[in-house]
């Protein structure tokens, strides 16, 4: 037995092991914890001595009852089955949801959105602990809640990421989510936007859609990235930033600075730290007005895929494979990964340059600002 100080109070609790019966009539040993009610270290000492008493003398008749059985048994009194067993059971290590991200980042950065399909995870779910989330409840929950193939694949990839890293923690053998197998992806993957489609979502689209454009058109970055590109990234006539997809391997990429987009980005005003500044837009937003503008102009999906802000990503890419430029300085660029090479970035700006060398775009209005 123990005494302890908990609460706001400073009351004393005692903490001592007794026997307990289960409601099929077996014994297990259990810690009870009692509070004392007192902050009196003499009083609360002689109720933990009383405790302890009653304490013995329980275990003292338990044990008595018991052989008293046991007797009955030998002499064929009573069945087998009414002798009292006590187990004792083996304590287990638990992790509560709400605190697996925080130990999950101990293993490895957690990106944006795998934090926000935990925290989805945690409220649509009545689960506190890690280990009460079986591989049913884990496949009842994406099939419940993921409408498409790739969302399905994706939120089990994050939610199976974080029960791995937390399974010393959490006392599991192994994650819910091993055993789901990734569905069929039913997406259609975006097409890239012709020169002259660009030319007329560039003519009419307005501020921060014209800008972010063009630079989406010259970098390969993705949407997210565009918005959150900053001006202390952007060194001489390259850009090295870390995508926000791959933000929790640490890898940067280099991007060398078109000449025509360094000639707009000269003009933009140096309003806060993000090149897009001066244009507050949420992303809701932006997703609903550009597809709105593509739609008016005309611009939609085709045999060869859906359009989208991304779109712009495939024009880059489909315009450097023109100009010759070496897939492994592509991959450098645009941060993609290739199964071949064990350096899954590359950085070889040298050859990246070449990106320089783009055929410029003919537009009247390039550096008209709104």
């Amino acid at each position: 037995m123990a005494l302890r100080k908990r609460g706001k109070k400073g009351y004393y609790c005692a903490y001592f092991r007794t026997v307990m019966s289960r409601p099929d009539g077996t014994l297990k040993y259990a810690t009870r914890t009692v509070n004392l009610g007192t902050d009196d270290l003499l009083a609360a000492r002689a109720m933990e001595a009383e405790l302890m008493r009653k304490n013995a003398a329980a275990r003292l008749h338990q044990k008595a009852t018991a052989h008293m059985i046991r007797l009955d048994i030998e002499a064929g009194l009573c069945p087998a089955k009414d002798l009292p067993v006590i187990t004792r059971d083996k304590r287990r290590k638990r992790l509560k949801l709400t605190d697996a991200l925080e130990v999950a980042g101990k293993y490895r950065k957690q990106g944006y959105s795998a934090v926000g399909i935990w925290n989805k995870f945690i409220r649509q779910t009545n689960f506190i602990y890690m280990d009460e989330v079986t591989a049913q409840d884990a496949f009842r929950y994406l099939d419940e809640n993921c409408r498409s193939g790739k969302n399905f694949n994706n939120t089990k990839s994050a939610l199976h990421t974080i029960f791995r890293l937390t399974l010393l923690e959490s006392g599991m053998e192994d994650s819910p989510f091993s055993k789901i197998v990734n569905r069929k992806l039913d997406t259609i993957h975006q097409r890239p936007f012709t020169e002259e489609e660009f030319k007329r979502i560039y003519s009419a689209a307005p501020e921060p859609w014209k800008t972010a454009s063009l630079i989406a058109w010259f970098t390969g970055l993705r949407k997210k990235d565009v918005f959150k590109l900053r001006w202390d990234l952007i060194s001489s006539d390259v850009i090295t930033t870390t995508p926000a997809k791959t933000a929790r391997f640490g890898r940067s990429v280099q991007i060398p600075v078109h000449p025509q987009l360094a000639a707009v980005l000269s003009t933009l005003p140096h309003v806060s730290p993000e090149v897009l500044g001066a244009w507050q837009l949420s992303r809701k937003q932006f997703n609903e007005s550009f597809a709105s503008l593509l739609a008016k102009l005309g611009i939609t999906a085709t045999e060869q895929g859906i359009v989208n802000f991304n779109s712009f990503r495939d024009s880059f890419v489909t315009r450097c494979d023109a100009a010759g430029i070496p897939r492994h300085a592509i991959r450098g660029i645009v941060g993609h990964v290739s199964d071949e090479q064990t350096d899954l970035y590359s950085h070889d700006l040298h050859t990246a340059r070449m990106v320089q060398q783009l055929p410029a775009v003919e537009l009247d209005n390039l550096v008209k600002l709104v």
